[in-house]
C-alpha cells in the first residue's frame, strides 16, 4: 500500500445519517440509500450495504475494510472502502471536501481537551484499573470505583499510549484516526479518568414533574468504613453457612406456605383494624430492610476486592429507599459479580425467615406480633420488587451478569432497531435470541406499569385537587417556558 492509501485508510468514515437513510430492498438482494430531503433513491450491493451501515462518524477507513474483509473474506479489494467513498463523491452523496480526508488527519486530538494541555502528554489517573469482559470489551476504572468508561479491544490499544507519548504521535504510532482519538480523550475526560484535565459541566436542566418518579441524593462514601468492618463479616462466606443458610430458608418456605392462611387472615384483620395507619411503619420496616439489603451489596463487593464509593438515598414516586453505588462490580468475575447482586436478595430472605419465626412465636396479642408481620410483608414485597428483570433493580443486573450482556436494555432496543431499518446487527449468537425475548417484554412492562401509574395519578389529581393541580401546572409552565436568566444578558450600548 502506497503512501496515500495508506493515510486515506486512517480516514474517518463520514456520517451519512443526517440527510440519508440506508434500508433493505424489497428484493432482498441490494440495499438502498434514500434521501432524507428528496425522492432520491440509490441503490448499492449486498457488501457494499454493510460498509455504508458503518458510515457513522465513528469509524475509521482501515476498521470498516477489516470488517468487510471478515464478513465477505478475502475476495475484496484491499481499498474497496476507499473506491466506496470515491464512488459517494461521484453519486454526489459526498462534497468532495467531505472525501478528502486532510482536515480530519491533520487535526490535532488536543482540541477535544482545554488549550492549555495542548502539546502536552496526557496520562490516566493513578490507580485506574482495566478488567477484560467475556465479550471482548475492556473496561476502565479509577481506584474509588465511581467511574467506569467501556472500550474495545482496538481502542484499549490506543489508550495504553497515553502518559507515553504526546497526543498528536499516537496516530502515527498506532495508525488510528485522529478523530478517534479525539472521542476517546472527550470520554475519559467526562469520566474523570485523566490527570490535568477537568470535564465539562453537563449543562443545567429544568425541573420538570417527571423527575419526581425517580431521583437520587448521595450522603456519603462508605468505603473506609467498610473495610473497616468486612473481617467482622468473612464468616458469612464460608461454604457451611451458605449451606445452612440455605436449608434454613427451605425449611422456612416450606413452613410458611403450611400456615398460609393463617398469614392471609391475620394480615386481612390489620387492613381492617388500622387500613392506611400502616403505611407509615409499613414504609419504615421496608426502608431498614432496603438499607440491610444495600449493605450486603456493600460487603460482599468488599470481600471481592472491589470499591464502593457511595451510598444515599433514592426516591421512587416520592418514596425513600437507601442505594449502593456497586459498580465497581464489573472489575470482578461474572460469577462473583452474580454473588454481590444476589448477597442483597439473600438478606432479605434471611430477614423475612427470622421475621416469620418471630410471628409464628408469639402471642397474637402482642406488639412483637404484629411488627414481625409487617417485617415479613416488607421484606417479601422488597424481594419481589428487586427480582424483575424488566425494572433496572437486582433482577435486571443479574440478569445481566448470568447471561453476559451487559446494558441488556439499550441493546435490545438497538437490536430491534437495527432489524426493523433492515441494516446489519453486532449481536452473534445467543445473544440475538436473549435480546429478541428481553426488548418485547420491557416495551410491555413499561407500558403497563407507568401507563396504570399515570392514569392512577391522574384520576387521583382530578379527584381530589383539580384546581390546585391546574394552578400548579400553569406556574410551572410559566417557569420552564421563560429564558434563562444568562440568555437576558444587556447588550452592549
Amino acid at each position: 500500500m502506497d503512501d496515500s492509501a495508506a493515510t486515506a485508510a486512517q480516514w474517518l468514515c463520514p456520517d451519512l445519517r443526517p440527510h440519508w437513510r440506508l434500508a433493505h430492498s424489497r428484493r432482498g438482494d441490494s440495499w438502498v440509500l434514500q434521501s432524507r430531503e428528496n425522492p432520491l433513491w440509490l441503490r448499492f450491493n449486498h457488501a457494499e450495504g454493510y460498509a455504508l451501515a458503518r458510515f457513522s462518524g465513528s469509524w475509521a477507513v482501515q476498521a470498516v475494510q477489516d470488517q468487510c474483509i471478515a464478513e465477505f473474506g478475502g475476495g475484496l479489494p484491499s481499498d474497496f472502502v476507499i473506491r466506496l467513498i470515491y464512488k459517494l463523491v461521484d453519486l454526489g452523496v459526498l462534497a468532495p471536501d467531505d472525501a478528502d480526508g486532510e482536515e480530519a488527519i491533520n487535526r490535532s486530538p488536543s482540541e477535544a481537551v482545554d488549550a492549555k494541555t495542548s502539546g502536552q502528554t496526557l496520562g490516566l489517573k493513578p490507580g485506574c484499573r482495566w478488567t477484560h469482559q467475556r465479550d471482548g470489551h475492556w473496561i476502565l476504572g479509577d481506584a474509588e470505583g465511581l467511574h467506569h468508561v467501556q472500550v474495545s479491544p482496538a481502542d484499549k490499544a490506543i489508550l495504553d499510549c497515553l502518559g507515553q507519548m504526546p497526543l498528536q504521535a499516537i496516530p502515527r504510532q498506532t495508525g488510528c484516526a485522529p478523530q478517534r482519538i479525539k472521542m476517546l480523550v472527550n470520554l475519559l475526560a467526562q469520566a474523570q479518568l485523566l490527570t490535568g484535565v477537568e470535564p465539562s459541566s453537563p449543562p443545567r436542566r429544568k425541573f420538570t414533574p417527571l423527575q419526581l418518579l425517580y431521583f437520587k441524593k448521595a450522603l456519603f462514601n462508605p468505603d473506609r468504613w467498610l473495610s473497616r468492618h468486612r473481617d467482622e463479616f468473612r464468616w458469612l462466606g464460608r461454604p457451611g453457612v451458605g449451606l445452612v443458610l440455605g436449608i434454613g430458608l427451605a425449611c422456612t418456605a416450606v413452613f410458611a406456605l403450611a400456615h398460609r392462611p393463617a398469614l392471609l387472615l391475620f394480615g386481612q384483620r390489620l387492613l381492617q383494624t388500622y387500613g392506611w395507619g400502616l403505611l407509615l411503619p409499613f414504609g419504615l420496616l421496608a426502608m431498614a430492610v432496603v438499607s440491610l439489603h444495600e449493605l450486603a451489596h456493600a460487603f460482599t463487593l468488599k470481600h471481592f476486592g472491589g470499591a464502593v464509593s457511595e451510598m444515599g438515598l433514592l426516591f421512587m414516586c416520592l418514596m425513600p429507599a437507601a442505594y449502593t453505588n456497586s459498580s465497581d462490580s464489573y472489575q470482578v468475575s461474572n460469577r462473583r459479580r452474580c454473588w454481590v447482586i444476589g448477597a442483597g436478595v439473600l438478606c432479605q430472605l434471611a430477614i423475612a425467615a427470622i421475621a416469620f419465626w418471630l410471628w409464628f412465636a408469639t402471642a397474637s396479642s402482642a406488639g412483637l406480633h404484629t411488627a414481625s408481620y409487617l417485617l415479613l410483608v416488607a421484606a417479601l414485597f422488597t424481594v419481589a420488587l428487586n427480582l424483575n428483570p424488566m425494572a433496572r433493580f437486582d433482577g435486571y443486573y443479574l440478569l445481566s451478569a448470568a447471561t453476559g450482556i451487559r446494558n441488556l436494555r439499550p441493546r435490545a432496543f438497538l437490536f430491534y432497531k437495527a432489524l426493523l431499518q433492515r441494516q446489519p446487527s453486532p449481536e452473534r449468537g445467543r445473544n440475538r435470541w436473549i435480546l429478541a425475548a428481553y426488548g418485547p417484554l420491557s416495551v410491555a412492562y413499561l407500558l403497563l406499569v407507568f401507563g396504570q401509574l399515570f392514569l392512577w395519578l391522574a384520576s387521583a389529581i382530578l379527584t381530589h385537587i383539580p384546581y390546585l393541580a391546574l394552578v400548579l401546572f400553569i406556574l410551572w409552565l410559566i417557569y420552564y417556558l421563560s429564558p434563562e436568566s444568562h440568555d437576558r444578558l444587556p447588550q452592549s450600548p
